[in-house]
C-alpha cells in the first residue's frame, strides 16, 4: 500500500477528526489559561507595581512579585504536565485505535 493511500485514508477517517479536534481544542484551552495569566501578572506590572513590590508576613524578603512569578512557572510546568499525561492516556489511545484500522 503506497503512503499517500494510508494518509488518505487516514485524514477520511472519522476517529482521525475526533483526535484532531480533541487535541486543538485541549492545547488551545490550555494555551489560553497560560497566556491570560501571564497577561494578567504583565498588567499588574505595568499598573499596579506597587503591589507586587509588597512583602507578606512570615515570607521573608519575597515580595509578591516573586510569588506570583513562581506560581506562573510552576503553574505553566503543572499545565504542560496535564496535557502530557492526558496525551499519553487518550491521544495515544486514538492514535493507536486509528492506525489499527488502516494497517493492512
Amino acid at each position: 500500500m503506497s503512503s499517500n493511500l494510508v494518509y488518505q485514508k487516514i485524514r477520511e477517517n472519522p476517529q482521525y477528526r475526533t483526535l484532531v479536534r480533541s487535541r486543538s481544542r485541549l492545547a488551545f484551552t490550555l494555551s489560553a489559561v497560560v497566556l491570560g495569566f501571564y497577561s494578567l501578572f504583565i498588567a499588574s506590572v505595568l499598573w499596579q507595581p506597587q503591589l507586587l513590590t509588597h512583602v507578606p508576613p512570615g515570607s521573608g524578603s519575597l515580595t509578591i512579585g516573586i510569588w506570583a512569578a513562581l506560581i506562573l512557572v510552576v503553574g505553566s510546568w503543572l499545565l504542560t504536565g496535564l496535557y502530557v499525561l492526558y496525551a499519553n492516556n487518550q491521544f495515544d489511545k486514538l492514535t493507536e485505535a486509528l492506525l489499527k484500522g488502516v494497517r493492512p
